[in-house]
């Protein structure tokens, strides 16, 4: 099953320097309250729209797939899609 959404959403991120992507995102809560603890993190990727940079991340919590984004210009994250990998 595949959802493809634009929600807001939480997440705790690591931001450091010494880090390969600068920008690492560990878990993420939903408006309903859900939380997603981030197991591994598949490929980081830049999308610019125009001037606005967006930053995609493919994640995993072990049992879905996620995709969050991160907006640099209003400094929000938003759950873009999620899908399930028995499928």
């Amino acid at each position: 099953m595949e959802n493809t959404l634009h929600e807001p959403i939480s997440v705790d991120a690591t931001f450091d320097v010494s880090l390969p992507h600068r920008c690492i995102p560990n878990r993420f809560r939903t408006s309903t309250g859900r939380e997603v603890i981030i197991t591994e993190i598949g490929l980081i990727h830049p999308k610019y729209n125009g001037l606005k940079t967006l930053f995609l991340f493919d994640v995993t919590d072990g049992a879905s797939d996620f995709r969050l984004s991160f907006d640099t210009e209003r400094l929000e994250w938003f759950l873009e899609w999620e899908g399930d990998e028995n499928v």
